[in-house]
């Protein structure tokens, strides 16, 4: 954790870094205004520097502040170079950014400047052309002229917000034009800063490392889990459309694949849930580190990992992941109080089909998971693995033909053995007399409603443990918080389509 602290740290020194070489360069110009910016600037990295385990930093940071007036710019260079150093070995991957200008030496003269400072540039002289390598690569930061020979600047910032995959790109706008007006115009449209012609170099490259270390910190907020440092939902959803998209421009493979860690209630049961984050923790590490860096792994939410893989059959997956498995069982979990424990996960992989979207290849990867788990765990299934699984038994009671039919249509379909009753007394009898994988019960029923048949089954039947899904089409906090409090394991509201119903049903099952 204190050496995530301290990368954290490292790839937040390039607005620091930025700021002290403009600073450097003004002690020329204006030597009392640029030394007292420069003091301020080493004062903070004085007491940071030291805190996160860079005692150089502070070292080199107390000197140059405590320098005398004519050893300051000597004792400035040694911290900058020193600053760079770190930078360069933990800075994040290369950014990319856009210019769209229609000026020939304006174009030129940022993409000298900014490739000098590590970014990659491209640039463009019309709006259109912007389009087209918006569409075709992906950019973290634009710089936008607001005269273009085809659109107004200000028009082709609307297109932008407009668009859900640029929406959230920062974007700086240049302007030979001195106007309150059109700057408060640009602000309100969208434009992260504004520049007015002609510019200045250091006060560009600065406000870029600024602008793009605050987009970071909000992609850091918005797409990645705290917890594991993986992205999240949110991530994983974008990148199955950039990489969808991909695959069949490109004719390649792509498999999606869900796992979950094995017992994990148990860990949290035993060990505590401080344990439980350790291990959720530990299993992504070792996901990032068995796997290419072309994988994408994202926590898709408690226990379990989805995963993108490209450019990979579902052969190759489910061999890539096994090799991972077979690490992660070599290699059990050290805790921080000392305990050592084994830990595995089941997964399913599943290579999309063209056309599918992603609730459908999620569905597939997600039964092949729970396939998986029916055959014992730590293991990875793939869609023609013979598993040899028995048959889970569902016990419905539910009086509704209609749902009813549809239920038991999409269980039996996935393999499902279905005891199916319209009363609810006749389902308390069979609950007694058999034991059930899972149970789904209707709020409304002749013979016995739901909430009572919940309470006796809990109480006097063979499946005291059974999980329970309730239906109902009331949907009010007070009826699913009775039937939450009488034991019910997860409610869903009619109407409810089959594949909601069957990712539930997953769920509790694993």
């Amino acid at each position: 954790m204190k050496q995530e602290f301290q990368k954290i740290y490292l790839q937040k020194l390039g607005p620091s870094i930025e700021a002290l070489l403009a600073a450097g360069k003004g002690l020329s110009r204006n030597f009392e205004e640029s030394a007292i910016s420069i003091r301020r600037l080493v004062h903070s990295l004085r007491g940071s520097g030291g805190t996160y385990g860079f005692p150089e930093i502070s070292e080199l940071s107390a000197a140059t502040e405590d320098a005398p007036d004519d050893e300051l710019a000597e004792t400035l260079d040694r911290l900058i170079e020193h600053l760079q150093g770190l930078y360069g070995e933990n800075r994040p991957e290369r950014e990319h950014i856009l210019v769209v200008d229609d000026s020939d030496e304006i174009r030129l003269m940022l993409k000298v400047i900014l490739e000098k400072q590590g970014y990659a540039v491209t640039t463009v002289e019309t709006a259109q052309k912007g389009i087209d390598v918006l569409a075709e690569e992906d950019f973290q930061l634009m710089i936008l002229d607001l005269v273009l020979p085809d659109i107004d600047g200000r028009n082709f910032l609307i297109k932008l917000r407009g668009d859900h995959r640029t929406a959230s790109l920062p974007v700086l706008v240049l302007s030979a034009k001195d106007s309150p007006q059109i700057k408060a115009e640009c602000f309100a449209l969208g434009a992260d800063d504004y520049f007015e012609k002609p510019l200045d170099p250091a006060l560009l490259t600065t406000r870029v490392a600024v602008t793009l270390q605050r987009s970071r910190n909000l992609e850091k907020e918005t797409r990645y889990d705290h917890l594991t440092n993986l992205p999240n939902r949110a991530a994983f959803t974008e990148n199955f459309e950039a990489l969808s998209k991909l695959s069949l421009r490109e004719k390649t493979h792509l498999c999606l694949a869900m796992l979950d860690i094995d017992d994990f209630k148990s860990i949290n049961d035993g060990y505590g849930h401080l344990v439980g984050d350790e291990a959720l923790r530990y299993v992504a590490n070792q996901l990032r580190e068995q796997l290419r860096k072309s994988d994408f792994v994202a926590r898709w939410g408690g226990e379990e990992f989805a995963l993108l893989l490209p450019s990979t059959t579902e052969l190759e997956g489910k061999t890539a992941l096994s090799k991972a498995l077979i690490h992660l069982n070599q290699h059990p979990m050290s805790t921080n109080s000392g305990k050592t424990i084994k830990l595995t996960y089941s997964g399913g992989v599943y290579q999309i089909k063209e056309g599918e979207d992603l609730n459908q290849a999620l569905s597939q990867a997600d039964a092949l998971l729970f396939n998986a788990k029916a055959a014992g765990r730590n293991c990875i299934v793939a869609s023609n693995d013979d598993v040899g699984t028995r048959s889970l038994k569902i016990l419905l009671a539910e009086d509704d033909e209609l749902t009813a039919e549809f239920v038991l249509h999409r269980l039996r379909k996935d393999g499902f053995e279905i005891d199916h009753f319209d009363r609810g007394d006749a389902a308390l009898e069979a609950a007694r007399k058999s034991k059930y994988d899972l149970a789904i019960f209707d709020v409304k029923m002749p013979g016995m409603e739901g909430f009572e048949l919940l309470q006796r089954t809990r109480a006097d039947s063979m499946n005291q443990k059974t999980p329970v899904i309730m239906l109902t089409s009331m949907g009010s906090e007070q009826d699913i918080s009775r039937g939450l409090q009488l034991g019910a394991n997860d409610y869903v509201l009619k109407p409810f389509s089959p594949m909601e119903l069957l990712a539930r049903i997953r769920r509790l099952l694993k």
